[in-house]
């Protein structure tokens, strides 16, 4: 089997730094998204494909390997964040292909959590992978629909991740694939802003893989970018094609923001000094306020925390009180009475813990659905009470 890929990555309008991670070599190729505090999700999607890319060794030629594999890469992920404690609880998912060796056309592919792979066939695309996400759930028992699942506020909690637990089920499906066969991995970053239909026409329209796959990235920004995307576009040739040269490249430099039809477009010559210093003042005015606003934004809307709504407790996404005109919106609701848990744990919610991702505000949710409702005993004679310490996550 031969093939030919190219590849892309990009911080986004929103987010400060890039928490993607990706690999592709021949025979082996995977997007990570990590998650979690600072730099912490950056290290996690990086351990992962660093793990991964040690299977290139012996060579992946059953399902079990690649399982093995990339659980192996959840251990090591698992084992950092408790020797780091700026890394608790960090994350990411992860979506593989892998070529078996003398598999007759056959690749396997592995996911955990909402990174994707498509297959492109004869022009028609479908999405190999399942999503483990919250929003999948509603979608697989026909609450919501696909395209609601797009814009859901709660899309971002994912219900698996290389990481978080000591343990993790890892789904590995083969697939044969054949020649003029196009394949695409991606973060969760392009999806969200793109819907299937424009992916599919981008992937048809461009046969150059890094040329897909950087107009993806681009579309993902054009529509907001408020997310971290990477794009792996892989394509199955036959013996004649050239595969050489820069298409193979496993990374590619991106291109800048302004490389628009439009941002290049170059000043008439005759043109007056003076006017094009002034439009130019402008732009750097406009960017400024843009950046500062994007800055103000992604501060305000960073972290979670515990408060209470109508006497439940519910997480926050944001600041506690807000920032400027940036309030805190709920991320998710508990059915937990705040009446009906003890004093201490009150304290938590009333002072409004924080968390640094939504995943540790949702273990502190399972945590408070665990705690016994608070009793009073009381006699006219004697009174005992007892107190009992339990560890927060």
């Amino acid at each position: 089997m031969q093939l030919r890929w190219g590849a892309h990555t990009d911080t986004g309008k929103v987010r400060q730094q890039n928490e993607d991670a990706l690999l592709a070599e021949a025979g082996l190729f995977a997007v990570a998204d990590g998650m979690g505090g600072h730099n912490a999700g950056e290290v996690a999607s990086a351990l992962a494909v660093t793990t991964l890319k040690t299977g290139l060794r012996e060579g992946i030629a059953t399902s079990d390997v690649l399982r093995n594999l990339v659980q192996q890469a959840n251990s090591v992920i698992y084992t950092a964040s408790l020797d780091d404690s700026t890394q608790v609880g960090m994350g990411t998912t992860l979506t593989a292909v892998a070529v078996v060796p003398e598999g007759d056309g056959h690749i396997l592919v592995a996911n955990v959590g909402d990174s994707r792979t498509y297959l492109l066939r004869n022009g028609e695309m479908r999405c190999v992978t399942t999503d483990h996400s919250y929003v999948q759930e509603l979608v697989n028992e026909g609450v919501i629909t696909a395209d609601d699942a797009r814009t859901h506020p709660r899309r971002n909690i994912v219900t698996r991740a290389l990481g978080i637990d000591r343990n993790v089920t890892v789904d590995v499906q083969s697939l044969r694939v054949e020649r003029g066969d196009r394949l695409m991995l991606c973060s969760d970053g392009l999806v969200d802003e793109v819907t299937d239909a424009d992916i599919a026409d981008v992937l048809r329209m461009h046969p150059i893989p890094n040329e897909a796959a950087q107009t993806l990235v681009h579309a993902a920004n054009a529509a907001g970018g408020r997310d971290n995307t990477t794009v792996v576009v892989i394509d199955v040739v036959g013996d004649d094609i050239d595969i050489s040269g820069d298409s193979t490249r496993p990374f590619v430099t991106p291109l800048q923001d302004d490389a628009t039809p439009a941002a290049i477009a170059v000043p008439e010559a005759k043109k007056k000094r003076s006017r094009v210093l002034i439009s130019l003042s402008v732009i750097v005015v406009v960017a400024i306020v843009a950046i500062g606003l994007s800055v103000l934004g992604m501060y305000a809307r960073s972290g979670y925390f515990i408060g209470e709504k109508d006497g439940v407790v519910v997480v926050y996404r944001g600041r506690p009180g807000g920032v400027l005109w940036f309030k805190p919106t709920i991320s998710a609701v508990s059915e937990v009475s705040v009446e009906d848990l003890p004093p201490d744990v009150v304290s938590d919610v009333e002072s409004e813990r924080t968390f640094s991702s939504s995943l540790t505000a949702q273990k502190f949710l399972q945590f408070l659905e665990s705690v016994p409702t608070t009793t009073t005993t009381s006699t006219t004679t004697t009174s005992t009470s007892s107190t009992t310490k339990t560890t927060v996550p």
